[in-house]
């Protein structure tokens, strides 16, 4: 699916330029899209102010977006651009390849580099720049903008996608050249924020334009001519040996996914969503007494963190597991672990290296009781969450971001025993929630008289 080509004039030149300069020319999708979406109206604005761009790994998109903002900005007085990638880590990556290509391309005299990890930024003539901001609420806090570019869109979910929707729109208020450009590879049900761009955009909804390209329904994923036929970035890009490649490592349902910009459910399911269903409580429903484990984890990337809270099982009923705080970054996550203690003075179950470790030894220099998770705990989180999950012995306060991470929950082995833990690089949506709920749960089931707290409600 892709927009038509209108009769009006266009811009898409000025990133065919950038591209060409840079000694790699664009595919004919990366052009046809490029002059599609610059089409402007008599009156100087683009004729679309909302873009929507699916396509498979390897086809150049990432390229094609930052093309596009750098081309305008040479060939514009006073354009402003900005640029996220799913974190503000992989932002910056993303930017520091360009800055390379720019200091040792024909393009070095015209445009300027800014390196300052986080506020990257490339300068043009006459007062343009593309900058680069994190995908994270408030970040482009005061800016006024002409175009913003949202990479990796399927890696956001309904809550930090409404939250970008929110701070992305008031920074056109004042620009007559509006243009959103959301880009992405079909991800999941989690992937809420390019999902819903993307069902407006295929509904023909005004203002956007949409250019897809990926298997079909009726195409055999497992059938390379049709991978030839619907990747456009093989023979150029990409390979077919590559394809193959990635199609022994990945799996069938993750391969259509990354490769063939099919969307699905989830990545191989974990957890059966029936029994998922079967274990959330009435939102509202009232809080169990009891002596309680917190735990909390945090994203490789350090992008998200998650808090959650867990009571033993009794006599009366099953464990109860429950998702306290959710958020983006890590900044408030030692402030708010300090003020769930005050209230239970309940001790915090923790893996303590990764990306946790910061956040955990913080906590103890506050004088948190800890419990302490060896790799052999974590497994048996993993497995013992799982277990109470599908025998319906568990709880479970209803939670968006932790029915997101269940539904996208991926394992990872370790070692030969059998045992495994909750992958992050394999997961179809943020990690963190599952990972609190299951530690924070084997903590309640490990509570000791040196560190038990008096019982609480919640």
């Amino acid at each position: 699916m892709a927009t038509p080509r209108g009769s009006g004039p266009t811009d898409g030149y000025a990133g065919a330029f950038i591209a060409h300069q840079a000694g790699r020319p664009w595919l004919p999708w990366q052009r046809y899209a490029a002059d599609v979406i610059g089409e402007q109206t008599p009156t100087g604005a683009y004729r679309y102010r909302t873009v929507v761009v699916t396509v498979p790994r390897q086809c150049g998109k990432t390229t094609w977006a930052l093309d596009v903002a750098i081309g305008r900005a040479i060939v514009n007085r006073d354009y402003r651009a900005a640029y996220a990638a799913q974190t503000g880590h992989v932002t910056t990556e993303r930017m520091t390849d360009r800055f390379t290509e720019i200091s040792t391309g024909p393009m070095a005299r015209r445009l300027l580099v800014r390196r300052s990890q986080g506020t990257e930024k490339i300068s043009a003539p006459a007062g343009s720049y593309v900058k680069a901001f994190p995908p994270l609420p408030g970040a482009l806090r005061s800016s006024a903008l002409d175009l913003v570019i949202v990479d990796e869109a399927q890696e956001h979910g309904m809550t930090l996608g409404e939250q970008l929707d929110s701070g992305i729109q008031p920074v056109f208020s004042t620009r007559r050249r509006q243009q959103l450009i959301i880009i992405g590879t079909a991800g999941t049900d989690a992937s809420d924020y390019l999902r819903r761009h993307l069902a407006n955009a295929r509904a023909g909804a005004e203002g956007y334009a949409v250019f897809e390209w990926g298997f079909s329904d009726d195409d055999d994923p497992e059938d390379e001519t049709t991978w030839t036929r619907t990747h456009p970035g093989v023979g150029r890009l990409t390979e077919l040996d590559s394809l193959r490649t990635a199609r022994v490592v990945m799996g069938a349902a993750g391969f259509a996914r990354e490769y063939g910009n099919r969307w699905s459910r989830s990545s191989d399911r974990v957890i059966d969503g029936a029994a998922w269903a079967a274990c959330q409580l009435a939102p509202g429903a009232p809080r169990p007494q009891g002596p309680v484990c917190f735990s909390l984890d945090v994203a490789p990337d350090r992008g998200s963190a998650a808090i959650a809270i867990s009571v033993p099982s009794d006599t009366t009923r099953p464990a109860y597991v429950e998702v306290v705080d959710v958020g983006p970054g890590v900044e408030w996550v030692v402030d708010r672990c300090l003020e769930r203690f005050a209230v239970y003075g309940a001790p915090f179950a923790v893996d303590r290296y990764g990306a946790a470790g910061p956040t955990v030894d913080a906590l103890e220099r506050a004088g948190v009781p800890l419990l302490v998770m060896k790799a052999g705990d974590v497994a048996n989180a993993a497995a013992g969450f799982l277990d109470a999950v599908t025998s319906h012995a568990l709880e479970v306060y209803p939670s968006p971001d932790l029915t997101d991470a269940v539904d996208g929950a991926a394992q990872r082995t370790i070692a030969d025993t059998g045992g495994f833990a909750w992958s992050r690089k394999a997961a179809a949506a943020p990690v963190p929630p599952l990972v609190a709920a299951s530690h924070a749960l084997w903590g309640a089931l490990h509570l000791t008289p040196e560190v038990r707290p008096v019982a609480a409600a919640m």
